[in-house]
């Protein structure tokens, strides 16, 4: 069964109708058909509206009329293509939490298409993640945003984007120090000597209003309050870093301020083949 981007509904038919079509097809009974209609519509609170037409309802009603008309066939696989795509975001977000409860009940495997990465990322119980269509990675969504096969995945994955930077790996004692720019960091990694590209996530990364060790001096370029969150991008030379700060700072343009990077949140891509660094044992379905 699907639901396409544009809802697919017979304009000429009422509610009713249209979710009973496919009943109609499979020759089920038409009191049959009627009381599984009624009792999909009541599930999605859609109740009362059976004999409007499509024109008459909301974009979020219209497109519970498409997940009814799935329903009502039971079919073994949802498909659905970008349902939510044509809806506004605080609709959007809400449909989302009603899919993901459908998805909880019935049980039923669904593939679900979306250009919409938040949408991926919190409906998903795995996300395939393609590009040019090719596969780049299959995992759980923490492991898609934490641990990102490679270069693209990560860059592609997470709002505010991941900071990358060219580094070198130097093999030190066990362990090993990346050096970026100006700045050293100790990895609890054991890499040979390379050329590398460092990514790491904007809230893996924190501001220091006093001179820290190992961190040369930056400079607010630009502070963007979002409510709980606090995004302040920080330069220095061409090297422009995004930052995600949950606490609430003081910060003022041109500022000076120093950084301190989570060394376990820092993941590392081959310069060449940009994937991922120190994960051979790990399925990352690339």
């Amino acid at each position: 069964g699907m639901v396409f981007q544009s809802y697919a509904l017979w304009p000429h038919m009422p509610v009713y109708e249209n979710v009973g079509f496919g009943l109609w097809l499979q020759k089920v009974p038409r009191k049959q058909a009627r009381e599984h209609v009624d009792k999909v519509l009541q599930d999605l609170d859609m109740a009362g509206l059976g004999e409007r037409y499509p024109s008459e309802l909301s974009g979020g009603q219209q497109q519970r009329v498409a997940v009814a008309r799935l329903l009502a066939t039971k079919p073994p696989v949802f498909l659905m293509d970008e349902p939510l795509s044509n809806l506004d975001a605080r609709l959007r977000l809400d449909m989302r939490s009603e899919l993901k409860r459908l998805h909880y009940q019935l049980g039923v495997t669904t593939v679900y298409v979306t250009h919409d990465q938040t949408e991926a990322m919190t409906m998903a119980t795995r996300v395939v993640v393609m590009e040019g269509g090719r596969i780049q990675q299959i995992d759980p969504p923490q492991k898609i945003y934490r641990k990102p096969a490679n270069i693209f995945t990560a860059e592609f994955v997470g709002m505010p984007r991941i900071n990358t930077f060219p580094a070198r790996v130097i093999p030190e004692n066990g362990t090993c120090r990346l050096e970026m720019d100006d700045m050293k960091i100790q990895l609890p990694l054991t890499l040979s000597q390379q050329e590398v590209t460092a990514a790491i996530r904007p809230e893996d990364i924190t501001i220091s209003v006093e001179p820290l060790e190992n961190s040369p001096e930056f400079r607010v370029y630009a502070v963007l309050p979002s409510g709980p969150e606090l995004y302040v991008q920080v330069k220095r030379g061409h090297r422009t870093i995004m930052i995600r700060e949950t606490r609430q700072l003081d910060l003022q343009m041109d500022q000076p301020v120093w950084i301190r990077i989570d060394p376990a949140a820092v993941n590392l891509y081959d310069s060449l083949s940009g994937l991922l660094l120190g994960a051979e044992d790990e399925k990352t379905g690339t």
